[in-house]
């Protein structure tokens, strides 16, 4: 957090000391569309969201600002590995292979509309403090696979015996993320100072802080899974069991293909609420035109 201090405040002194002796008056416009990104992270930060503001300025003192931001964020892990040893006991060994997929988003969405007083200007340098509010929301889902292949193989008197297991997990994610990060929705405030710097003509670069309060309420989402269990010997199928389960009704329905049977077992259905509250610092880098 004090790097990240610290090179706020070296933009915003390298800004000023740029502009001093400039005689440059500040265009006159009435309002400037803008790009604004935060590249720090730190512990708090919403995932990394590109953010598009308008502002409408009232008089050369008070401006009105609109905004929307969205930003998306994506982890997928990979992982496999393979076994053989037959290099222990070619009479009796293991062939085996294991893959897995993990995959986690996240997409956050933030409007927001504020107030901003301009109370200084020195040449291009157009400096501003304000605050603004409105609504910030995270969004989640995932999945997660898995599949093991097993082979066991038994040499005896020159004849060979294989069987066969393979297992098989699917699991898909609704409002929540494999690693049960949930869905969040709630409200915002942020006061903030910043400095707008004129490069050309309408065209400029800016540079903001702010302290967020950030409080809403959150719920856990909801998942469904389903298992393959087969085993072959030989050329048998010897078992073929299907199962699914969700947490939404807290029901597994197994299903054994063999036997040609269905049974369902009750369990608990999950539902749990909670809130939260968040107070972070929030930097950002600035591009805009004034018309």
């Amino acid at each position: 957090m004090k790097k990240l201090l610290f090179l706020t405040t070296l933009v915003l002194t390298s800004l000023t000391t740029f502009a001093q002796g400039s005689n440059d008056k500040l265009p006159d416009g009435i309002m400037s569309l803008e790009w604004r990104y935060n590249p720090f992270d730190y512990e708090g930060k919403p995932v990394n969201m590109a953010q598009f503001y308008g502002r409408l300025f009232l008089n050369n003192k008070s401006v009105v600002r609109l905004g929307v931001g969205v930003g998306f964020d994506r982890d997928k892990q990979e992982g496999s590995w393979n076994k053989n040893t037959s290099s222990v006991n070619a009479n009796y060994y293991d062939i085996e292979h294991m893959d897995s997929i993990k995959e986690s988003n996240e997409l956050t969405l933030k409007l927001s509309v504020g107030y901003e007083y301009h109370f200084a200007n020195t040449g291009r340098l157009d400096f501003y403090a304000g605050a603004e509010g409105g609504f910030l929301g995270k969004f989640c889902s995932g999945s997660y696979a898995k599949s093991v292949n097993n082979t066991n193989v038994t040499v005896l008197l020159g004849n060979k015996n294989t069987v066969n297991n393979a297992d098989y997990t699917n699991i898909d994610y609704t409002k929540m993320t494999p690693d049960n990060k949930v869905n969040e929705m709630g409200l915002f405030a942020t006061v903030f100072t910043g400095v707008d710097f004129f490069v050309y003509k309408g065209l400029y670069l800016g540079a903001e802080l702010g302290i967020t309060f950030n409080t809403g309420k959150k719920k856990n989402g909801n998942y469904t899974q389903e298992t393959i269990k087969q085993t072959v010997v030989g050329a048998d199928v010897t078992k073929h069991i299907t199962s699914k389960y969700s947490t939404e009704t807290g029901n597994t329905i197994t299903t054994d293909h063999v036997n040609n049977t269905t049974t369902t077992t009750p369990s608990y259905a999950r539902e749990h609420t909670g809130t939260y509250t968040k107070v972070y610092f929030e930097p950002v880098i600035r591009l805009g035109w004034m018309f």
